[in-house]
């Protein structure tokens, strides 16, 4: 019998959203996980900065305890020089 697949949460933070993931998904490997993340961060940046000048976002991946493992964040900005 093979080890068990972790299972991970995801959950999103900006200034205006909050996203609490209380499904969770599996991921072979905290490498996985990561990139999971950092998909997600783009993702919602291609959507978000069309309608922002500024975009700080996180991801907090919890793990089956839903204790936080780790933090990514992305901050997007455009500032008019004149």
């Amino acid at each position: 019998m093979g080890q068990p697949v972790p299972h991970y949460f995801f959950d999103i933070n900006d200034h205006d959203l909050s996203h609490r993931d209380d499904e969770g998904s599996e991921w072979p490997n905290r490498e996985a996980a990561r990139a999971h993340a950092m998909r997600v961060l783009a993702d919602i940046a291609r959507d978000e900065a069309r309608r922002q000048d500024r975009l700080h976002l996180f991801v907090t991946i919890r793990d089956e305890r839903r204790t936080v493992l780790a933090i990514a964040s992305l901050a997007v900005a455009c500032t008019w020089l004149d």
